[in-house]
């Protein structure tokens, strides 16, 4: 058998063609197949590149809105801040001179409808103050700042606040508590912010001769809305007699600006339950509402009690966080129509027969002149007036003048309050001038940011002008008797006089220069000044206010109290000491040191 390209064949001459055929995988079929696959998973990978580039694009976009609206949020909450400064100034600008009216108004006519313009302005700083808590509730940026109280007395003191208007209104306001002591941690300023916005709506809507009561009680934890950590609930309810809400209405009455429908019935703006809802639920807590129209409504308020639900950012633990010696100003909340005569008087309009130049100076930093002008009209005649329109004007005058205090406001162009006050208590020349902030910001975390700066006070516009006057007042009586006590005492310190840090620096080294010199009889008040760094003046006003002593008088008291101690230590004779601590007249120094100590050398060493 033999065999070609062609076939095969046999011997016979008979032939037998073979046809070989490739596997079905090598026909044009497959390669066709193989050509449509390929296209297809090319078309797969391309479409898949294209939905991986949408997302990307859809991702990009959306971190660009996301962006867009938290500049957007922040311009909101900016325009929130500066709207309420803007309107804050003016505010104290009516209302201060207002409350001022009010106490010298001889006429009841005058004085009641005074007192009505008044109460309408604090219920526009009230409107201002809920619009800034929705903005910072928005943005975050309202927190919960919780210590234990006892509940009971935190909220008897802010239903008693509207005694007064109770009694105007002829409404009987009562409060009950099942325990005399609940302990609950708790937000105090926006707990009264709640309080206000429930009584205050009460009264609104409940006639004379209704009732209005707040009833306290505590029961066991599990509620459906309750953190799994909470045993004990507390529950406060405000009840009221008042017009009722239809039913259809209660499940709306805190949405935003929604209004409750009723005949001859106070409008409002629609914010202040809806605040009230989203500061409850701040606290982890749930408000709910039972009425009937006709007969009055009931609001529920349920708080966990405890703090194991709490995160450690919503406890504060440390009272000395509360400001020490300010104490807190509700008066925009709490609508009271006679508030404006209980406020502690204060004695604004002393004799003008005092000297002037004897008067403390004080140094106004203000970039309104209106609102310049009305704190000069109420402090002229007790103070010496100096005045600058902005932060950078305020720290010039005050490095030169030194004043023995400076009320400040806090937005202000070129340098504001915040950044005023902190050069003020880092620089030598002015570290111990007491400072208050006035400022538009309610917040307490601008308190914060105010006290942490170094400042003594912290008021929020608008102020009354009794209360600031009292508030300088004081401080500066508490400065007067800290350097009593430094030229009485013998062994007291710098530390034990001194506010700031670079207040006892320059104590210290002030001491340090008249040690140096101690036996120098010709030590005095140029040497002391050019070492010091200091000009003639401001060594005079600094060693003043932080002594109550003229720079000749400061060296010589630290003279005296150096033979004081010599004394004791038995150093040597009278004359020995007198010489040695830079007297060259032992009669002299007797005398001086009698005038100082009440005694005698000898009769102090005896």
């Amino acid at each position: 058998i033999g065999s070609n390209n062609k076939g095969v064949w046999n011997n016979e001459g008979v032939s037998i063609r073979i046809i070989i055929t490739p596997p079905w995988w090598k026909t044009i079929w497959a390669y066709i197949f193989y050509l449509l696959l390929t296209g297809l998973i090319i078309w797969l990978i391309w479409k898949e590149q294209l939905r991986r580039v949408h997302i990307r694009q859809e991702l990009k976009m959306k971190r660009f809105e996301a962006n867009k609206l938290q500049e957007l949020d922040q311009m909101k909450s900016r325009f929130f801040t500066n709207i309420s400064h803007e309107i804050r100034t003016p505010l104290t600008l009516i209302l201060g001179p207002l409350e001022q009216l009010i106490s010298e108004a001889a006429r009841d006519k005058w004085k009641k409808q005074l007192r009505t313009m008044s109460r309408n302005g604090r219920n526009l700083l009230r409107l201002i103050n809920q619009l800034l808590d929705f903005s910072k509730l928005e943005s975050g940026r309202m927190s919960l700042n919780a210590r234990e109280e006892n509940i009971v007395l935190l909220l008897k003191g802010m239903v008693h606040s509207f005694d007064s208007l109770a009694k105007h209104n002829r409404i009987f306001l009562t409060f009950k508590s099942e325990e005399d002591v609940i302990l609950a941690w708790t937000d105090q300023d926006k707990l009264e912010k709640i309080m206000a916005n429930l009584l205050s709506n009460a009264f609104k809507f409940t006639p004379e001769g209704g009732k209005i009561s707040v009833r306290l009680a505590t029961c066991e934890g599990g509620l459906p809305f309750a953190p799994a950590k909470v045993d004990k609930i507390l529950e406060i309810r405000v009840e009221d007699t008042g017009a009722g809400i239809a039913a259809d209405q209660i499940m709306h009455i805190f949405e935003r600006y929604y209004q409750v429908d009723g005949n001859n019935q106070q409008t409002g703006t629609g914010i202040g339950l809806a605040l009230t809802k989203e500061i409850v639920e701040l606290h982890h807590g749930r408000i709910t509402v039972e009425s009937e129209p006709g007969k009055g409504s009931t609001f529920i308020i349920h708080l966990p009690l405890g703090k194991d639900y709490l995160t450690d950012d919503e406890i504060i633990t440390d009272q000395e966080e509360q400001f020490p010696g300010v104490e807190p100003i509700h008066k925009d909340m709490v609508l009271l129509p006679d508030d404006t005569d209980k406020i502690p008087s204060g004695d604004i309009n002393k004799s003008k027969a005092a000297v002037k130049k004897d008067l403390p100076i004080l140094l106004i930093v203000e970039d309104t002149e209106d609102v310049r002008t009305y704190i000069r009209g109420f402090l002229t005649s007790n103070y010496r007036i100096i005045e600058a329109q902005d932060g950078e004007e305020g720290f010039e005058k005050a490095s030169e003048m030194i004043p023995d205090l400076i009320i400040s406001d806090v937005m202000m162009p070129k340098m504001d309050g915040f950044q005023l006050c902190e050069k003020l208590k880092t620089d030598e020349r002015t570290s111990h001038i007491p400072v208050i902030l006035l400022t538009a910001r309610a917040s307490e975390g601008s308190k914060l940011k105010g006290l942490e700066t170094g400042a003594d006070d912290y008021l929020v516009k608008p102020f009354n002008a009794k209360e600031l006057t009292i508030r300088i007042k004081n401080l500066i009586e508490q400065r007067r008797k800290i350097r009593e006590r430094f030229t009485r005492d013998i062994t007291l310190s710098p530390k034990d006089i001194t506010v700031t840090s670079a207040d006892e620096r320059f104590l210290n080294r002030a001491m340090e220069i008249i040690e140096k010199n101690m036996s120098d009889p010709d030590f005095a008040v140029d040497l002391f000044s050019k070492e010091a760094g200091l000009s003639h003046s401001q060594l005079h006003r600094k060693i003043r206010a932080l002594t109550n002593q003229s720079p000749v008088e400061f060296i010589r008291m630290i003279r005296l109290k150096r033979a004081a101690s010599l004394l004791k230590q038995k150093y040597g004779n009278v004359v020995e000491i007198a010489y040695e601590v830079g007297f060259n007249n032992p009669s002299y120094f007797a005398e001086c040191f009698r005038k100082q100590f009440g005694k005698s050398p000898s009769e102090y060493i005896s």
